[in-house]
């Protein structure tokens, strides 16, 4: 009967550190996605200063672009990419850097626009690190 008991207590543990290891899983990948995303936001700003001629697009709600914005951005925002950007007739291969307010909508909107085709899209990231960036690579 001892023994009938032991096996319960052991089974038990066994039952709950699966479940623990299930929600584990998804919260561990999602952590990788949130550091690369990081990181290639960082990697993305390098490269903004070595381009021609991008056209410069905000990513925010339109109430947030109205609010201030950086020179010469236009807005589209993330919700309506990449079929708003195709319908301006932007070419597939013209140079696009995608900014928002933290650098959350920008990493998925550079995620759309590379899947749908365009193949020189870059990560700004937040408004202020770009325009620091953008002001840094003009002089």
């Amino acid at each position: 009967m001892d023994s009938g008991r032991r096996l319960t207590g052991h089974a038990a543990p066994h039952r709950f550190s699966r479940r623990v290891g299930r929600c584990w899983a998804p919260l561990s990948a999602l952590l990788v996605l949130v550091l690369t995303g990081l990181v290639q936001a960082e990697n993305d700003l390098s490269l903004i200063r070595g381009l021609d001629s991008p056209l410069v697009i905000d990513v925010r709600s339109g109430s947030e672009f109205q609010s201030g914005a950086i020179d010469g951005a236009i807005n589209l925002p993330v919700q309506g990419l990449p079929d708003t950007l195709i319908d301006t007739g932007v070419e597939l291969d013209h140079e696009v850097i995608v900014y928002c307010r933290s650098g959350r909508r920008s990493a998925q909107a550079k995620t759309l626009l590379k899947a749908a085709g365009f193949t020189l899209v870059f990560d700004g990231g937040p408004m202020g690190q770009l325009e620091h960036t953008l002001k840094d690579s003009e002089s």
